[in-house]
Formats: C-alpha cells, structure tokens, sequence
C-alpha cells in the first residue's frame, strides 16, 4: 500500500518511516498544491496508487500563501473582519480544509487524522468528506489499522 502523508513539518514523515515503513510505501506532500500534485501524477501512473492519507489537521509552520482558503471572505464571515483570526483558524483546520479540495478534485482514498476528534465532529467529517477516521494518539498499529494497513 502506498501512503501519502500531508503535514505542514515532517513529523508524520518521520515517524511513518520509522514506524510504518514496513506496511506501507511512503511519500509527503507539505500543501494542498502539492497533495493534488502527487495524487494527480499517481493517478497518471497506476504502479504509483496512493491508498491512503495521513493527515495533519494543524498546519502552524504553514506560509500563509500556502493555506487553502479565501481568508479576506472568510474574515468577514466568521470573524468580523478579522484577518489574523482567520487565518489562525485557517492553520488550526487546514487539514480539513485540504482533504476538501482534494474530494472536490475527486480523490476519494481514506483519511486518517491524527487527532481525538469528539464524535459528532467525525461524523460531520464522514458526512461532507466520505471515508475519514480518526486516532487519538500516534500509536502506528491503531494508525496502520485505520488506513487499512493491518497485518
């Protein structure tokens, strides 16, 4: 199986490498453009598949050129005009706000975020982005389990 990890740092790359190598091939994509980009030239390729995404919700170490969403509007929306707000909320959520582009371009593989999201909040992330999950903790057999990696 083929894993694509999306995170503003390298920390899900290095411990995917150390942890997961073994269940998983492994490759990283630090923005949206770039997750779009290495799904589009896998889906190009088909000895290059990607199964499966691990995902960072937060991404704080992220340029603010780089963040998906139109943050003037969405500043005016949902934080009255507030442009450092939002683009704080745009870090904190970017992981969703990424795995929704990606949906929209058409690539469906499961998500797995790294996060203890409360119930309603997956279910919510089910409904708008299908085949998401969720583990509370970087523990790679429970990661490895909900990306479809068992052994």
């Amino acid at each position: 199986m083929r894993l694509l990890l999306i995170e503003d740092g390298n920390e899900y790359e290095e411990f995917a490498r150390h942890f997961l190598a073994d269940r998983f091939e492994i490759d990283a994509a630090h923005t949206a453009a770039e997750a779009q980009a290495r799904l589009s030239s896998a889906r190009e390729d088909p000895s290059r598949a990607i199964d499966a995404l691990l995902v960072d919700l937060r991404f704080e170490r992220a340029r603010t050129e780089d963040l998906v969403g139109d943050l003037p509007s969405l500043a005016r929306r949902m934080f009255a005009g507030d442009l450092e707000r939002a683009r704080r909320w745009a870090k904190d959520q970017q992981g969703t706000l990424i795995l929704a582009e990606l949906r929209k371009a058409g690539f469906a593989q499961r998500a797995v975020f790294v996060h203890d999201f409360p119930p309603d909040r997956l279910q919510n992330l089910r409904k708008l982005y299908g085949d998401v999950h969720a583990v509370p903790a970087f523990d790679a057999d429970a990661i490895a389990r909900a990306l479809g990696g068992e052994r």
